[in-house]
C-alpha cells in the first residue's frame, strides 16, 4: 500500500470515528438505555462458580406418562464483575426439566450472571458467552488479514463501523424519539459510502459500487413504504414489538420500524452484489484495455446473471434459518396454510424476502451501467490502472 493510499484510509477512519462520535451524542441525549423497566432494579453480578454445594431434582408426573423435572442447583461463586467484586457469594440455579430441557448445570469453573433478589438470596441467569463469541471473531479476523492482508483489515474496519452505526447511532436515536425515516437513511448511506471505500480503495470502482447500492436501498425503501401501506402492516407482529411500543411517553412507530428492518436487512445484499459487479467489470476493463462499452455491460449483465441466482438463495435461506424456531411453531398451531401465510409476522418475513430479492435484481444492471460508463475504452480517457488492487487502483472519481 502507497503512502498516500495509506494516509486516505487513516482520514477516512478519522472521519467515521469523528462522525460516530458526534451522531452518537446526539442520539442518545434522551435515550432510554438499560434502564430497568420492571419496576424493581435488581443488582447483578459477574461471578465465577468456585463450588458446586448441592444439587437436587425432584420428580413430578404429568401428563399421563409424561413427567416434569425440577432441579436446582445451589452454588458458590467469586464476583468478577459488580460493586461486590472479589467477595464470594451462593446463589441457586433451578430450571425445569419440561420447559429447559437440555439445560446445563453449572460446573466449577464457569463464569454466570447472578441477580440479588434481596434477603440475602441470589439467583443465577445466563451463562456469560461473550468472551467466546470474542475469541471466535479474533479467529476470523486472523485468518481475514492473513488470506487478505491489508484489505483485510479495511473490510473489518467497514464491518466495525457499520455495526457501531447502528448500535451507537440508530438503537439510541429511535429510544430517543427521533425520527426513524431519516436515521434509518443516515445509517444506510454511512454505510453505503464507507463500505467500498475500505473495500474498494479509493477509486471508480468503490463509486460505481456507491451508485448501484444507492439505486437498490432506493428501491427498497419505495417497495416498502407501498406494500406496508398496501397490505395494511401495522408493525405488532410479536409480543416484543408490543412491548417496544410501550417504551416511550410518545409510542413508537412500528411501521416506520418495519421500513428500517427491510432496509437494513437488504442493506449487505445490496453492499455485496454491486462491489462484487463493480470488481469484475474493473477487473476486465484491467486486462483489456479496449474494451467498449457495450462488451463491459455484457460482461456485467453474464456476471450478474450467476451472482443473482446465488445471492437470492443465500438471502431467503438467510430469513428461513434465522425465524426456524418461528417457522415450527406456526406451522404446529394454525389450522391452515392460508392462515399462516396471512400471519403479520410471516407476511413481513416474506416482504423482507421479495424486497431484498428486488433489489438485488435492480442494483445488478445498474451496477453493471454505470461500471461500463466508467471503465470503458475512450480517445483520450483512462481506463483502470495497473497500480496495487490491495492500494485500490489510481484515484480517479470520474467517468
Amino acid at each position: 500500500m502507497k503512502g498516500k493510499d495509506l494516509s486516505r484510509y487513516l482520514l477516512l477512519t478519522l472521519i467515521c470515528i469523528v462522525l460516530l462520535a458526534a451522531a452518537s451524542f446526539i442520539a442518545t441525549r434522551n435515550a432510554m438505555l438499560f434502564k430497568s423497566q420492571t419496576g424493581y432494579a435488581m443488582s447483578t453480578y459477574l461471578v465465577k462458580v468456585t463450588k458446586v454445594i448441592d444439587v437436587s431434582t425432584i420428580e413430578s408426573p404429568y401428563a399421563g406418562t409424561l413427567s416434569s423435572s425440577m432441579t436446582d442447583i445451589l452454588f458458590e461463586g467469586e464476583v468478577l464483575y459488580g460493586e461486590k467484586k472479589g467477595e464470594t457469594l451462593q446463589a441457586l440455579q433451578s430450571f425445569d426439566g419440561m420447559i429447559s430441557h437440555g439445560n446445563y448445570g453449572v460446573e466449577e469453573g464457569d463464569m454466570i450472571f447472578v441477580s440479588d433478589v434481596g434477603q440475602g438470596t441470589c439467583i443465577a441467569g445466563n451463562y456469560f458467552r461473550l468472551k467466546w463469541i470474542a475469541v471466535l471473531f479474533a479467529v476470523v479476523v486472523a485468518f481475514l488479514i492473513l488470506f487478505a492482508g491489508l484489505k483485510g483489515v479495511a473490510t473489518t474496519l467497514a464491518l466495525g463501523f457499520t455495526v457501531a452505526s447502528v448500535f451507537l447511532v440508530f438503537v439510541p436515536a429511535i429510544l430517543s424519539g427521533y425520527n426513524v425515516y431519516l436515521w434509518t437513511v443516515f445509517i444506510c448511506l454511512f454505510s453505503i459510502v464507507i463500505t467500498p471505500l475500505y473495500v474498494g480503495g479509493f477509486n471508480r470502482k468503490a463509486l460505481s459500487s456507491m451508485f448501484g447500492s444507492i439505486s437498490g436501498i432506493a428501491l427498497a425503501a419505495v417497495l416498502s413504504l407501498f406494500m406496508n401501506s398496501l397490505m395494511k402492516i401495522t408493525g405488532f407482529a410479536s409480543e416484543e414489538d408490543m412491548y417496544v411500543v410501550a417504551l416511550l411517553g410518545e409510542p413508537i412507530d412500528m411501521r416506520a420500524i418495519v421500513f428500517a428492518a427491510t432496509l437494513i436487512g437488504a442493506l449487505g445484499s445490496t453492499l455485496d452484489v454491486s462491489m462484487s459487479v463493480a470488481t469484475s467489470v474493473w477487473e476486465l476493463a484491467r486486462e483489456d484495455r479496449s474494451a467498449g462499452f457495450g462488451k463491459l455491460l455484457s460482461a456485467g449483465f453474464h456476471i450478474g446473471r450467476d451472482i443473482l441466482g446465488t445471492q437470492v438463495s443465500t438471502l431467503i435461506l438467510a430469513y428461513i434459518g434465522s425465524s426456524l424456531s418461528t417457522v415450527l411453531l406456526l406451522f404446529a398451531y394454525q389450522s391452515s396454510v392460508l392462515d399462516l401465510l396471512n400471519l403479520e409476522v410471516v407476511i413481513l418475513q416474506l416482504l423482507d424476502m421479495l424486497i431484498g430479492a428486488s433489489t438485488i435484481l435492480l442494483t445488478i444492471p445498474f451496477t453493471a451501467l454505470i461500471s461500463a460508463l466508467m471503465f470503458r475504452a475512450e480517445s483520450g480517457s483512462e481506463t483502470p490502472g495497473e497500480a496495487d488492487e490491495g492500494a485500490g487502483g489510481k484515484v480517479i472519481f470520474r467517468a
